[in-house]
């Protein structure tokens, strides 16, 4: 892709001038549409990519969530049936991990759900119009 525009014939007395310039014009105004459709399809692709990941990580986080709450669970009984805490200290640890295994899943779920917003092609969509991304306002404007 040429990002360097070449340079545009200066207009003439003639017609000829005229229609290099409005063909100039018309090609810029294509390589430009080009361009912007390349960039969405790219964040398009990101975002599946990241759709399916965060399906199986949400996959994940259920099983991990099953599993604390039984693990919990378990802790629970084994600390009022025994009160040495021997059976407590094992299977609180295992509730443990597997809470620590939720934040993990729900931390790496997160990169996945900002890619899926599309934010490159949203500031390029407001530097076209002139307004910031997040709010939809004209820039330097205040509510």
């Amino acid at each position: 892709m040429e990002t360097i525009a070449a340079a545009a014939p200066s207009p003439g007395a003639d017609g000829e001038d005229t229609i290099a310039v409005v063909k100039s014009a018309i090609d810029q105004t294509l390589r430009l549409a080009s361009s912007a459709l390349a960039l969405l399809r790219a964040e398009l692709r990101l975002a599946r990519s990241s759709a399916f990941v965060l399906v199986w990580l949400s996959f994940a986080l259920v099983f991990l969530g099953v599993g604390a709450w039984l693990a919990t669970s378990a802790a629970i009984a084994a600390g009022i049936y025994q009160l040495t805490g021997n059976v407590f200290y094992g299977v609180g640890s295992v509730a443990l991990a597997n809470i620590a295994g939720m934040l993990v899943v729900l931390w790496l779920m997160r990169g996945c759900w900002h890619d899926l917003a599309l934010p490159r092609t949203r500031r390029v969509l407001a530097d076209l119009r002139g307004t910031d991304a997040r709010q939809g306002e004209p820039r330097g404007s205040t509510p």
